[in-house]
């Protein structure tokens, strides 16, 4: 069975979130923990506790409505506490696989489409994670999107989650090496590409090169030309993870608002 970890500050895009997650593991056995911390410096405890509880099952309630009983099970907990260490607490405890979370919480005013709470756990929680933007609907993915430049060694962790992700839904892995100019890999790019074909042979999966002079429009170009649903990417490769999620509101590009990101950690 899955652990799969649903943070929620009771906004809609944290019910968004927790909507995809269970329509992506709709015929997997997953036990889910939905989650609400409290900030540890809270004031009036107890009303706080009564309203959060009240709001948690409401939310549970919703979600029975779309689960699958013979493969979801749900359960819930509030802390109070800081948010970070109560993520991970909560991690350890219940042996989680995987976490599931919207790009921002309730705080819609902030200027990066990404919020505070999903970069922290971005960054400083090396647990997978997938993170759903407002606007995402759940499709069924049969495209998935994993961009590279071959300069990163690919761990035994991260190439069970490519795989598990990719079987899931019989999704059609799409590896994207993405470069400025055309030039010759190194050799250390070569030795990496071709341990990633060997590890991906028994997966569907495609490998494509695209020249642009931006990241992101070389993103916005392959999401729309290959139908991709979902976008896959190693945490620590950080100069794509800043590239890709992290843009003030003004400046992000089409497909970051509907197309979920699957970050994963070694």
């Amino acid at each position: 069975m899955i652990n799969i970890l649903l943070p929620t500050d009771f906004s809609e895009n944290s019910w968004n979130a927790m909507v995809y997650g269970v329509n992506f593991f709709n015929k997997s056995e997953v036990h889910f923990h939905i989650s609400h911390i409290i900030d540890e410096y809270a004031t009036d405890l107890e009303s706080t506790n009564k309203k959060s509880l009240a709001e948690l099952q409401a939310f549970l309630n919703r979600l029975r409505k779309i689960a699958d009983p013979k493969f979801h099970k749900f359960s819930f907990s509030i802390q109070q506490t800081s948010f970070i260490p109560g993520l991970r607490k909560i991690i350890e405890d219940g042996k989680i696989h995987l976490i599931v979370m919207g790009t921002r919480g309730a705080n819609l005013n902030q200027q990066s489409l990404v919020g505070k709470n999903s970069t922290a756990v971005i960054s400083r929680i090396k647990c997978p994670i997938l993170v759903v933007p407002e606007e995402a609907k759940y499709k069924k993915p049969e495209n998935i999107a994993f961009p590279t430049d071959f300069y990163v060694t690919y761990k035994s962790r991260i190439l069970r989650g490519l795989k598990l992700i990719s079987n899931c839904h019989q999704s059609k892995l799409k590896v994207l090496y993405y470069a400025k100019k055309s030039e010759t890999l190194t050799d250390s790019q070569k030795s990496n590409r071709d341990f990633l074909k060997e590890q991906l042979s028994d997966i569907h999966h495609g490998f494509y090169y695209s020249i642009n002079d931006s990241l992101q429009d070389a993103m916005q170009l392959f999401v729309k030309s290959k139908d991709v649903q979902l976008i896959m990417m190693m945490g620590k490769n950080l100069n794509y993870v800043d590239k890709l999620l992290f843009y003030p509101v003004s400046e992000a590009p089409k497909y970051f608002k509907k197309i979920p990101f699957f970050v994963l950690h070694e």
